[in-house]
């Protein structure tokens, strides 16, 4: 899960759609990945997304892999690895994400899986960004030659405030497994 630039040099605005790939983060700095949202690293993602068809800019972050040059199959257990944080790393406060991984055609997008992190207080203590695992089983597709493979990624409104999300560095690799 990457920025664009990748690896990033420098603080830029959000972008809807950002490069996925198989190559490891190599930048030792997190930038502000939105400096048109707010002036913090990483990337702000306003609460309240409603689903995979998600069209509000600010309420959701989609990383997508080049056109395919073979197909890809995904069977059994998908695990997304976030690093995330409520907005001002506030403490006791609840936060809910849910991923949707997708096989996109250029004409549009069918959901293969979603998961969702349970509503929980994220921080738990911690003053920073903390890393949880969302798990998608029971997979069974693949995304054909030509086709996008693609994860989206929503704050859901059962959230008590907007979320931060960190990753493309060697400290905070977010990170897509596929079985």
């Amino acid at each position: 899960m990457h920025n664009n630039p990748t690896p990033p040099i420098a603080d830029t605005s959000s972008q809807a759609l950002l490069p996925l790939d198989e190559t490891s983060p190599s930048a030792t700095t997190l930038y502000n990945y939105d400096v048109d949202r707010d002036a913090f690293p990483g990337l702000l993602i306003a609460r309240g997304g409603a689903g995979p068809t998600e069209t509000e800019a600010t309420q959701f972050q989609a990383w997508r892999t080049a056109a395919l040059t073979s197909g890809l199959t995904i069977k059994g257990v998908v695990r997304v690895a976030l690093w995330g944080g409520m907005k001002d790393f506030e403490q006791g406060t609840v936060g809910k994400v849910t991923v949707f991984l997708r096989d996109c055609d250029g004409a549009g997008c069918t959901e293969i899986g979603d998961g969702t992190m349970p509503a929980q207080a994220w921080e738990a203590g911690s003053d920073t960004w903390v890393k949880k695992t969302i798990t998608i089983s029971g997979i069974d597709y693949i995304v054909p030659s030509g086709h996008c493979f693609e994860l989206k990624l929503l704050v859901d409104v059962a959230s008590d405030d907007d979320m931060w999300f960190a990753y493309d560095t060697t400290s905070y690799d977010s990170q897509i497994e596929l079985p």
